[in-house]
């Protein structure tokens, strides 16, 4: 039998090519890395075909995005994303480089770092979303609330149908109670007349027929937020006095109080004697602390149920109820006094004022009576106060 040819040998592999030994391998930098990997066989691309960009090349730095997990984390290498350089804690490397690679870039989907802190507790409030105090919040602080338009009352509401003592709100541990107080017109809850009722999140209780608040849970920021709605829609910013446009409101709704329980009703107007020559001798911001002295003052001697705005540049007006023309002069009066004996403190002196007044009453004026009328006579009897010799008072008994 013929012999089989042997195979011939299988070709020598080439040596693998000698490399030069240059040390540890330095970190390269992501800027210099390609948008995408170079695949092994790349796909032709076409002239439509956009080109996306593959940023899975960029690191994440470790604790980014709040405290290190347990588990071990996927590679950045599996990430098509950034992350956000604003959302990252302060000083988390001290590389100079790695902080630049973080700029301009957002994990879609990952919770941003916040500090570790406590949430605030929030806490029960009541907000009027009905009534001559809307958008006005109280917080609930005390074992016993009282709502009701008396003088006793913790919350004031001053308002047709409201009795003195109309319901209270009582805390017991976390929950708060609400109960009638045996009112005329009833407390009523989401639309039920109640006796007694346990408050959650959203009720809407109407006390008499006009007011009506509503009980919610509020942080510190929330409840900041509401007040200072209230504030700049309803009070003058340097004074603290209400606005021209909450008086005229409340102007209304006064004299048709007066009127249906025919009770008494005064006005009383005032302004500042000479404020151009104040405001010429020590400036404007001098003037304004005169202001806001005369305001803090009245604020701490009239009762809750007075309102008391600013409704000029220094002219104030002063709605009391169940006043008398006679008593009204008196009440001025005593205004006038406590102006005269301020003497504002400014800039190391102090800086003398007076004031005159004008007083009208509800029963003046003809009826049906309007706040025009009242406002227009109050307004006359100020300007006899300041021809007759300014720092008096001129009212329907002088």
């Amino acid at each position: 039998m013929a012999e089989r040819p042997k195979p011939p040998p299988p070709p020598a592999r080439p040596a693998p090519p000698l490399r030069e030994d240059r040390g540890a391998p330095s970190r390269r930098d992501p800027r210099a890395e390609p948008d995408t990997p170079v695949p092994v066989a790349p796909p032709k691309a076409t002239a439509a075909s956009p080109r996306i960009p593959n940023f899975a090349n960029v690191p994440v730095p470790a604790g980014a995005f709040g405290p290190p997990q347990s588990k071990p984390q996927p590679s950045s290498s599996a990430r098509n994303d950034f992350v956000l350089h604003s959302m990252a804690p302060p000083k988390l490397s001290d590389d100079e480089d790695a902080e630049q690679t973080r700029v301009g870039a957002t994990i879609v989907g990952a919770p941003a770092y916040r500090p570790n802190s406590a949430p605030a507790a929030k806490k029960a409030y009541l907000t009027v979303i009905a009534g001559s105090r809307a958008g006005e919040m109280f917080q609930l602080e005390e074992d016993e609330t009282i709502l009701g338009r008396g003088p006793q009352s913790t919350i004031h509401l001053d308002s047709d149908g409201v009795s003195r003592r109309h319901a209270r709100i009582v805390r017991q541990g976390d929950d708060f109670l609400a109960e009638d107080l045996k009112s005329t017109n009833g407390t009523w809850c989401n639309e039920k007349r109640i006796a007694f009722h346990k408050l959650a999140e959203g009720d809407k209780l109407q006390i008499g027929t006009e007011v009506i608040v509503r009980f919610n849970y509020h942080d510190e920021l929330e409840a900041g937020l509401q007040q200072q709605l209230y504030e700049s829609a309803h009070r003058d910013p340097l004074t603290r006095a209400y606005n021209r446009k909450h008086f005229g409101e409340r102007l209304r709704s006064e004299i048709g109080h007066a009127v249906r329980h025919r009770t008494q009703l005064s006005l009383i107007m005032f302004d500042i004697d000479h404020f151009k020559k104040i405001n010429d001798t020590h400036g404007h911001p001098g003037g304004d602390a005169v202001l806001r002295a005369i305001s803090a003052a009245i604020l701490r001697v009239i009762r809750v149920e007075d309102v008391f705005a600013r409704v000029g540049g220094e002219e104030f007006a002063l709605l009391a109820r169940g006043i008398d023309g006679k008593n009204g002069v008196l009440f001025a009066e005593r205004l006038r006094r406590g102006i005269e004996r301020l003497n504002v403190p400014w800039e190391g002196k102090t800086i003398p004022v007076t004031s005159s007044f004008g007083v009208a009453t509800v029963a003046e004026i003809p009826t049906p009576p309007e706040g025009d009328a009242l406002v227009s006579m109050a307004d006359k009897r100020l300007y006899e106060a300041k021809t007759g010799g300014r720092n008096r008072v001129v009212g329907p008994a002088t």
